[in-house]
Parts: structure tokens; C-alpha cells; sequence
């Protein structure tokens, strides 16, 4: 084989080589300018995903953030309204334990009152009682014999102008408690009384009480005429009390 023929198969298979190498080269280019614009497709379709997954993920924390808002909003709503019920129970509670408190305040007033009354009732009585024991251990026989005819006497001629309608006409019995004896002047002047009254004769049944003192009670059935010493002293002893009370007797 000459040089010249080797010389030509050189240049020939460096020309190919160059075609081929050229056309490799253009593929790869190709084939990798393809990939890179894929890549760069891709990427800005990730970029367009990232940036509505972004707007999404805002989205959410701006409906978050109002969520979040509005349940705090919520809690304080019902906090105000758990602290208002509370008051409002507390207000009642202590409006019920005041008017309790007042309740049991004017009922131990009113015990106190009654009892100071009960009290002061049972001292009027034992100071009538003991009242009435001196004035017995003072008064003579004479002397309260004196007063009995007087009281008597009065009461009997007080009678004349007491309204006996209130007396039912089938009243036919009188009883007279006295003190002493009650004498025949005494009974006679009664019947006449009673005879003028009622206009028929009514029985006197006589009894004697000389815790009275003096003075005498007159009884048609429950109706009671009452003109003893005892109860002149109740009546004049309630009746200096009111005066003294108004003011009208210092002491």
C-alpha cells in the first residue's frame, strides 16, 4: 500500500470522525438543550405550585389567624357572661342572706318585743297581785267592809244605765260574786233593778271570792258586769301606764 492511499484513508476517518463526532455532538446538545428546557418547564411548574401552595398556606393562616380570633373572642364572650351570671348569682345570694339576716333580725325583735310584753304583762300582775295582798293586809275589817258598801252602792246605781238588750229573754238567772256578804239592802235594791230592766223577776244566785278585795261581779250567763276593787286597780294601773307612755304623767 502507497502512502498516498494511507494518507487518504487517514484524512477520509478523520473527516468521518469529524462528521461523526459533529452529529454525536449535535445530538447530546440537542438532547441535553431538551432536558434542560424540560427541567426548566418543570421547575417553573414547581414554581407556579410552590407559589399557589404559598398563597394557599396564607390563605390558611389569614383563616387560621380569623379562626383563632373569633374563638378568642368566643371564650372572652363567655367569660364575660360566666363573670356576669356569677355576679348576678352573688347579688342574689347576698340579697337573700341580707333578707334573711333581716328576716331573723325582726323576728328576734319581735320575740324580744313579745317577750318584753309577756314579761312586762306578768309584772303588771304581780304588781296588782302584790298590790292588792298589801292593800288586804292594810284595809281593816271596818275599812274594807266600808269600801265594799261603796262600790257596791255604786255599781248598782251605774247599773241603771247599762243596755240590757245585749241579755237574751230566756235569762232567768242572776249571779252575783262578791267580795262580803251581799246584804238583803244590797239584794233587794238589785231585784228592783232587774225588775225594771227586764220586767219580770229574775233569780239571784249569791257567791263570795275575797281575793276581790271589795266590790262585786254580776253574771248573766256569759255576759260579766264587772265593779270590784281588783279591777278598778287593773283598769287605773292600764290606764296611768298609756299616760305615762303619751307623756302626759312624768314620773
Amino acid at each position: 500500500m502507497s502512502w498516498a492511499l494511507i494518507s487518504q484513508f487517514l484524512v477520509l476517518t478523520t473527516i468521518v470522525s469529524g462528521v461523526l463526532i459533529f452529529f454525536l455532538k449535535k445530538i447530546l446538545f440537542d438532547s441535553t438543550q431538551g432536558a434542560v428546557n424540560r427541567l426548566n418547564k418543570e421547575t417553573e411548574g414547581v414554581r407556579t405550585q410552590q407559589v399557589e401552595l404559598n398563597e394557599k398556606i396564607k390563605a390558611a393562616n389569614e383563616e387560621l389567624k380569623k379562626r383563632r380570633a373569633e374563638a378568642d373572642a368566643l371564650v372572652a364572650k363567655m367569660n364575660e357572661q360566666a363573670q356576669e351570671q356569677a355576679r348576678k348569682e352573688r347579688e342574689e345570694l347576698l340579697k337573700k342572706a341580707r333578707a334573711d339576716g333581716e328576716d331573723i333580725i325582726i323576728k328576734a325583735q319581735q320575740t324580744k318585743e313579745a317577750m318584753r310584753k309577756e314579761l312586762e304583762k306578768e309584772m303588771k300582775v304581780k304588781s296588782i297581785d302584790f298590790t292588792v295582798f298589801m292593800l288586804a293586809e292594810l284595809f281593816s275589817e271596818k275599812t274594807r267592809g266600808a269600801l265594799h258598801d261603796a262600790l257596791t252602792a255604786e255599781f248598782l246605781e251605774n247599773l241603771l244605765n247599762v243596755d240590757m238588750e245585749m241579755i237574751q229573754d230566756d235569762v232567768k238567772i242572776a249571779e252575783v260574786i262578791s267580795t262580803l256578804p251581799f246584804s238583803e239592802k244590797f239584794q233587794n235594791r238589785l231585784a228592783e233593778i232587774l225588775m225594771k230592766k227586764f220586767g219580770r223577776k229574775i233569780e239571784v244566785k249569791k257567791q263570795e271570792d275575797k281575793a276581790l278585795v271589795a266590790g262585786i261581779i254580776l253574771k248573766f250567763g256569759s255576759l260579766s258586769l264587772d265593779g270590784t276593787f281588783i279591777t278598778m286597780l287593773k283598769e287605773k294601773a292600764e290606764d296611768v301606764k298609756d299616760r305615762i307612755e303619751r307623756g302626759l304623767i312624768k314620773i
